[in-house]
Order: structure tokens, then C-alpha cells, then sequence
């Protein structure tokens, strides 16, 4: 039986521990365009969702105003930029896996100028042969061009790559790409673990670590 042989990440709330940065940002952006904020972090996680425009719908944001709320999310984000943190396993995973042959890459809807900086600084940048960013597809998950797009660049067959997600989007994208879904279910993520749970996974994880043996495993036992 052929293993994983390729596996691509999603950033936010996966590699990169962010929620409190794009929180406050979001925040920011609204209450600058006279749109009612998000209160707290918790309310936050109940209802943000992608793609981002109509997360923005949801709340109420007219179209028209919509390209001055990205702008605004954009400077204030540069704010809350420092208290970006990489989760502490993140590193050694992508070591293990990279030593095993695995190839790695990234799929985000993170702005494609904020993603590459991202992952620069943290130091990760070198492990991905690939990275698609928001700029980088016409359309963002839940569609899955952004994980069919990066198969592309990786040469890689949907059948034996995994995408690694934290949001029920993630999940449905890489359904529709045909690839094996692993959802990271941390304490703190972008969604509450029930709304990962009712896409029905392949796996549900609850930090990067647990990912080797799945990845490495000729049988992996799946959820």
C-alpha cells in the first residue's frame, strides 16, 4: 500500500498560533467603518468563516465598503503583527517529515505578501516546495483551487496527499480536491472542534505531532 506522500498545511491556526492578531484586527477594521466589532475572541471563533468576503456579508458589511475594510484590516494588522507565535512543535514535525521524504507545502487565504513574510521569519519557508497563497488563485477555500492549484506545483496525486486544516472549510476544500483531510483541533483555534467533527474528517488531530504517525504509517488507522 502507498503512503502520504505529500502533505499541505493551511497557516493560520495551523503552523502559526495568529487568532488574537486577526481578532484584534478585524475588530479594528469594523469599528473604523462604523460596522459593529466583535466583541471577544470567543464570539469571534463562533462566527468567522471564509471565504472572507462573505464572513464580511454575514456581519453586515455592505460590498461597496468592503475594499476600505480590507485596507483597514491590512494596517491594523501590521499592529498585532508581533504577537504572532509559531506553535512549538511545528518545526520538529516538518523536520521528521521532510527526513522521510514528504513533501511539504502550503495552501492559505492568507494574503500572499503577509504569508511569505510569515513564514521567512519564522524560518519555516525552507521546508515547503511550494506555497499558495490568497493572490496566487481566483478563488479562496472552500473552493479547493488553492489545494488543486499546489498538487499542480507539487506534481503530487490527490489520492496519496493530505491537506491539514483548523476550519470546517479546510476540510470541505480538500474534499472537493480529492485529498485525504486531517483536521488539528486545537484548544484555542479558529473554530470550535463540533464544526471540524460534522465534516467528517479522515483524521482529527489535536497537535502536529500526532500527524507523523499518520503520514508515516503504510496503514494509518483513520477516524
Amino acid at each position: 500500500m502507498r503512503s502520504i506522500e505529500a502533505v499541505i498545511f493551511d497557516v493560520s491556526g495551523v503552523l502559526l498560533d495568529d487568532l488574537y492578531a486577526v481578532w484584534k484586527a478585524d475588530s479594528e477594521a469594523y469599528e473604523s467603518c462604523g460596522i459593529r466589532k466583535i466583541e471577544s475572541i470567543e464570539e469571534f471563533r463562533m462566527k468567522f468563516k471564509l471565504p472572507i468576503h462573505e464572513y464580511h456579508r454575514s456581519m453586515g458589511v455592505p460590498d461597496e465598503i468592503m475594499p476600505k475594510i480590507e485596507a483597514e484590516y491590512r494596517r491594523a494588522y501590521q499592529k498585532y503583527d508581533h504577537t504572532i507565535r509559531i506553535f512549538p512543535e511545528v518545526k520538529d514535525v516538518l523536520q521528521k517529515l521532510r527526513a522521510n521524504r514528504i513533501k511539504l507545502a502550503i495552501a492559505s487565504n492568507i494574503p500572499s505578501d503577509f504569508l511569505r513574510e510569515h513564514l521567512q521569519r519564522f524560518g519555516i519557508d525552507r521546508f515547503f516546495r511550494a506555497v499558495t497563497g490568497q493572490y496566487d488563485c481566483r478563488e479562496q477555500k472552500p473552493s479547493p483551487e488553492p489545494i488543486l492549484v499546489t498538487l499542480r506545483k507539487l506534481n503530487a496525486e490527490p489520492n496519496f496527499s493530505a491537506y491539514v486544516g483548523d476550519m470546517e472549510e479546510d476540510i470541505i476544500a480538500g474534499k472537493e480536491a480529492g485529498v485525504i483531510t486531517i483536521a488539528i483541533c486545537r484548544e484555542r483555534g479558529y473554530q470550535p472542534c463540533w464544526k471540524l467533527r460534522r465534516q467528517k474528517p479522515n483524521f482529527i488531530i489535536s497537535s502536529l505531532c500526532d500527524l507523523i504517525p499518520i503520514v508515516l504509517d503504510k496503514q494509518p488507522r483513520r477516524s
